[in-house]
């Protein structure tokens, strides 16, 4: 991408604010910029890029990243990125493919970089380093608590978690007004089922009680929780009194 793009400043704005490339000075930042390529992709598309060739930046939209058993054909979801973040450091780090599927929730631009390039960044400019530590711990984090997850807890806590979880900081400590869940707010219930390793029918199911009970809303697709302190509480109740059962889809 050249300085002369329209979308160079716009670009550039979004690596000063991920916390991946916030540690580099706006001259090392050009320099990254100028061996990227910009794409967009539709919603609901699957993003068509080798992770063996290319390092993806997501600069607009929401990406899900999501595996999928080859014998069963379920699907998981692994990881959701929003603006500012990366895939796929696993191919990144140990060269090897890396078997994750990029679905672009919404329309999403992307700007890509030659991995080589990025391998080059990671040897010579310490301050990248310093920068992709703490982030590859951030999602070794995800994916540890992915995992505590699925192995304690039944399918309507983890759905209470992962809305919890998604709430905008701002509104946490709030307990009676509606408040909105970032990133979640307009997701199908097939996505909030793979992020929780279950099916659209479970999480429709949960929604709907809790639906009538005033617990969420969900108008227009859009998702918000009404009481914040029922839902733990009810998570909490159903987590004590039922056993999780071992079926995946419980």
């Amino acid at each position: 991408m050249q300085t002369t793009s329209p979308f160079y400043s716009s670009s550039l704005a979004v690596f000063k604010q991920s916390v991946l490339f916030s540690g580099l000075d706006e001259g090392q930042l050009g320099q990254l910029l100028q061996h990227s390529r910009r794409e967009t992709w539709k919603e609901q598309s699957l993003i068509g890029l080798n992770s063996m060739e290319r390092f993806v930046v997501v600069t607009r939209g929401r990406v899900e990243l999501v595996r999928t058993d080859s014998s069963t054909g379920r699907e998981m979801t692994i990881f959701l990125l929003h603006p500012g973040d990366v895939f796929d450091l696993v191919t990144l780090l140990d060269g090897e493919p890396h078997g994750l599927s990029p679905i672009a929730l919404d329309q999403v631009d992307l700007l890509s970089v030659p991995i080589t390039s990025v391998r080059a960044w990671l040897r010579t400019h310490p301050s990248f380093n310093q920068q992709l530590l703490p982030y590859l711990g951030h999602q070794m984090r995800a994916l540890e608590e992915l995992a505590v997850d699925l192995a304690f807890h039944n399918t309507i806590t983890r759905l209470g978690r992962l809305l919890t979880h998604h709430l905008l900081p701002s509104h946490q400590p709030l307990m009676t007004t509606i408040q909105p869940i970032h990133l979640l707010y307009d997701l199908s219930h097939a996505v909030l089922a793979r992020m929780i390793g279950s099916v659209r029918v479970v999480v429709s199911r949960h929604i709907q009680e809790w639906k009538k009970n005033g617990v969420v809303s969900t108008k227009r697709k859009h998702l918000a929780i009404l009481d914040l302190k029922a839902l733990e509480t009810a998570c909490n109740k159903i987590e004590a009194s039922f056993p999780r059962k071992k079926d995946f889809h419980n």
